[in-house]
């Protein structure tokens, strides 16, 4: 099996909203890359590598006991049998590694990644839906993607406390709130953002009981679950952090508010296969969530579709693999070292720590 060489690029979804190569990622987003760089070493085999800025973070990885190698943009050429997992892929992910010196053949060509993005849209979510409740029944209501502003107002207008998100966005960035539909800050958002991205999904709020993710990888070997994720979202539905436990203490926790989850995930994976997993290779991240349902628990098992790697990934490798326990998050520093997860210095904003505040799990 060729060794695996991870590239933490967490501006990528900003970049599949760009479209073309030489995007600059905001301030927020590069700073994010710089401290968090060696955060896909929890992720990683024995003997595969993670690029980083200076050879000198060997001397961390050892210390914590991770078996990678530190490789900089100076060791790409050389490096031939392998395969390059970066955080997530796009045409400009593409060209960075080209820069630095990775060779064309170990890369997605410029035309699959093109038609990654499309599949990368929000309006994949759409597809999904369809094909799931065909086979399970009605569960949850469907979004809906609308190319005006005033198609997004109306909506928002009946809908209060709905979700508008733009296209290609991640972790929560770029999801709007319909609070106030005739608020010039709503109108001016909404504006901006079809400016951009050209149209945007619109949810209706449902009265969340649990957010979670089930996590596949497609590659030669197929589509296979590789864990689960239960973690916490904010008002906007930005991630908060995630319990980091064993796959199957995870998945019990869903299974004891929805003991039909495995019906449902086999759905979810048949319904990938259709619409994904025939044009894609890497990984994928599927959020969902419990919701209350009159004196029920309801399910919607496709809110979100990540075609790159996710925090949630991160997390079920603490636990499933690390043998960790607690709560993962990505906070800005300072913060006690031995809670990090990623190395702390003077200039270090963001930090990926630990917390052991969780009870019952052993």
């Amino acid at each position: 099996m060729k060794r695996s060489v991870y590239w933490f690029n967490p501006g990528n979804d900003l970049a599949l909203a760009h479209g073309g190569v030489g995007y600059t990622a905001p301030p927020h987003a590069r700073a994010m890359q710089r401290d968090l760089q060696l955060l896909p070493a929890w992720l990683a085999a024995p003997g595969d590598m993670v690029i980083a800025d200076d050879r000198r973070w060997q001397r961390w990885l050892d210390e914590h006991g991770l078996d990678v190698t530190v490789v900089t943009a100076a060791d790409l050429p050389g490096l031939t049998d392998v395969a390059y997992r970066p955080w997530g892929w796009s045409v400009d992910a593409r060209h960075a590694l080209l820069k630095m010196g990775a060779q064309p053949e170990l890369l997605p060509s410029d035309a699959d990644l093109c038609r990654w993005r499309d599949l990368a849209h929000r309006r994949t979510t759409i597809a999904m839906h369809r094909i799931i409740t065909a086979e399970l029944g009605t569960l949850w209501p469907e979004p809906v993607e609308l190319g005006t502003l005033d198609a997004v107002l109306a909506w928002a207008h009946e809908h209060a406390g709905g979700y508008v998100k733009e296209p290609w966005s991640g972790s929560g960035r770029g999801v709007y709130r319909a609070l106030d539909a005739d608020g010039n800050d709503f109108v001016q958002r909404m504006r901006g953002a079809l400016q951009r991205q050209g149209s945007l999904l619109c949810e209706t709020a449902l009265d969340r009981v649990m957010d979670f993710a089930v996590e596949f990888r497609c590659d030669d070997e197929g589509l296979r679950v590789t864990g689960y994720s239960v973690f916490q979202s904010d008002f906007h539905l930005q991630y908060n952090g995630g319990t980091v436990a064993s796959a199957l203490q995870l998945h019990d926790m869903i299974t004891a508010r929805y003991p039909r989850l495995d019906m449902v995930v086999d759905a979810v994976r048949r319904a990938l296969d259709r619409c994904i997993t025939p044009y894609y290779n890497g990984d994928i991240g599927v959020d969902m969530l419990l919701y209350r349902d009159g004196d029920s628990v309801g399910i919607d098992a496709c809110v979100e579709v990540n075609l790159r790697t996710t925090m949630g990934m991160v997390a079920g490798a603490l636990g499933e693999r690390h043998g960790m326990r607690g709560r993962f998050m990505i906070q800005r520093t300072p913060c006690l070292d031995d809670t990090a997860l990623t190395p702390i210095e003077g200039s270090t904003t963001h930090c990926a720590v630990l917390y052991p505040d969780l009870q019952g799990l052993k």
